[in-house]
């Protein structure tokens, strides 16, 4: 697996620690949940955001991983969509 893609995978576990921290806010009260969830849609908006650079870098790159960089791009942009419709309705 070419190292790109690690990377790649690497910062969709980014977006997991920024939804782990999106949900903590969710639970919490007080002022202190606006914190955490900015800070968890930074995170998470980050971490999909480099997903999806990498694995179009790696697609372009390693003709062999194509097929499973364009998966791994369309989920993260499927995952970055439904981030801005959660944001929008929280």
């Amino acid at each position: 697996m070419p190292w790109t893609l690690r990377f790649a995978i690497g910062s969709l576990f980014v977006f997991v620690i920024g939804a782990v921290m999106i949900a903590w806010a969710c639970m919490s009260t007080g002022w202190e949940t606006l914190s955490w969830f900015a800070w968890g849609s930074l995170t998470a908006g980050a971490g999909l955001i480099g997903t999806a650079l990498l694995a179009m870098l790696s697609a372009v790159i390693h003709q062999g991983w194509r097929r499973f960089s364009l998966a791994l791009m369309s989920a993260s942009v499927f995952l970055f969509l439904l981030l801005l419709i959660f944001a929008k309705f929280a």
